[in-house]
């Protein structure tokens, strides 16, 4: 692209080093979910320019990704008549007669940065990532020994199991709030809690809470724009169990986060 100089006759190339997290949010359709990024973080230490071996080498930002941007993961089989010429753009789809007719790869696609990633099969009988299991309510108990309370006014609500982390989970919304309820069995120690909600964020205005007989901590973050997340943790020490209550709005001054914990909390030992 011209970008070249004496000290550097091969060219240049922009390369970013950084570590995040995502998590899997809701299913989409058959075939794709959300993948919602919950944070990045640049490595420090790469420099900022050097040159080796002919070529310049720029640090850059993460291109294509943002924290909390949530993205679209569609697996392979999917139509490509279902995705925008921008997507087909990303995922190499555009033109020719031999053109495919389904995705051959797992592709990612932002919308809000326009930009998409394909990634490669390395097991051709691989499904569609997804460990949670979509359970009723009498089957989450069942299965989980635990219950959750229904706050008033919830809606859409949908109950979830993943086996591998024996972690429930209920999700449901409140006018056009999105909440997100988890218990999981865990042994802390007294006066510790641990984030099973699967959201990560340089958290503010952490306060002390209590929900029914158990302490527990409340703690706020915003996001992008006029969006925020809140997040309630807290943890029953008599049958061992850790819960977390989120929610994503667009006004925490008129949400009471720990009123909605009371009503989903319920505890499994009785109140003492």
């Amino acid at each position: 692209m011209g970008e070249m100089a004496e000290e550097y006759p091969d060219g240049t190339v922009y390369c970013c080093s950084f570590t995040g997290q995502m998590s899997l949010g809701k299913q989409i359709d058959e075939y794709a979910c959300e993948i919602r990024i919950d944070n990045l973080k640049l490595d420090e230490s790469q420099e900022k320019e050097s040159i080796d071996g002919g070529i310049r080498y720029v640090k850059a930002e993460a291109y294509g990704l943002s924290e909390s941007d949530v993205m679209q993961l569609y697996r392979p089989g999917t139509p490509v008549s279902l995705l925008s010429e921008d997507m087909k753009m990303w995922a190499h789809l555009l033109g020719g007669e031999n053109a495919a007719a389904e995705l051959e790869d797992w592709f990612l696609y932002s919308e809000k940065n326009e930009s998409g990633f394909v990634g490669y099969l390395t097991d051709t009988g691989l499904g569609m990532i997804n460990p949670w299991t979509d359970l009723t309510e009498k089957e989450l108990q069942q299965v989980s020994g635990t219950v959750f309370g229904v706050p008033e006014g919830a809606e859409n609500i949908i109950y979830r199991w993943l086996d591998t982390e024996k972690l429930a989970e209920m999700q449901f919304t409140i006018g056009n709030d999105e909440y997100c309820a988890r218990i999981e069995p865990a042994a802390l120690k007294e006066g510790k809690l641990m984030n099973i909600s699967g959201i990560y964020y340089q958290w503010e205005h952490e306060e002390p809470v209590k929900v029914g007989h158990c302490e527990g901590t409340i703690s706020q973050s915003r996001t992008d724009g006029d969006n925020y997340v809140e997040l309630c943790m807290w943890y029953d020490a008599a049958p061992g169990l850790m819960y977390s209550l989120s929610v994503g709005t667009t006004d925490p001054d008129g949400l009471d986060l720990t009123a909605v914990a009371e009503q989903v909390y319920v505890p499994m030992q009785g109140e003492s």
